[in-house]
């Protein structure tokens, strides 16, 4: 783990959080438990990247079964929690919502928050179904 401003930080790989999450195997819940303490304590930050939120998004709908208001609801609670650090954290945020308010795909929701907040607003798309109900300006190629 690097040192950080005096505290350590490590990246969170998806199968920790989730069987934190799931609590689906005893023996890794518990380990997963006392990384998650130090977080909250503050001996430790913990990074979540934004591909391992989608990898959480797809696991949680396509294996669990999760409905995408639980989904949302279960990671915007983890992001928001102590000792936890994300990169482009409203960004993914914004895509949850859309995920779950639009009903699309999430990496089309965070293509298209990642592009009204970065730049540039254009998204070239085939996929009218879902990218015609996010915000940005879409161009669909084989419109004639």
């Amino acid at each position: 783990m690097r040192q950080r401003e005096g505290k350590q930080s490590a990246w969170l790989d998806t199968n920790v959080i989730l069987r934190f999450l799931l609590h689906d195997h005893e023996e890794y819940f518990l380990a997963t438990c006392k990384v998650f303490e130090q977080a909250a304590k503050g001996e430790l930050t913990l990074l979540i990247h934004p591909l391992t939120m989608a990898e959480l998004v797809w696991t949680l709908d396509s294996f669990y079964n999760y409905s995408k208001t639980e989904i949302v609801y279960t990671l915007e609670n983890l992001m928001d929690a102590e000792g936890i650090n994300m990169p482009e954290k409203e960004i993914t945020k914004k895509a949850l919502r859309d995920y779950e308010e639009k009903n699309v795909d999430f990496i089309d929701a965070y293509l298209a928050s990642y592009a009204f907040h970065r730049g540039p607003h254009t998204i070239y798309t085939l996929d009218k179904k879902h990218f015609s109900r996010l915000d940005g300006e879409i161009i669909f190629p084989d419109d004639k």
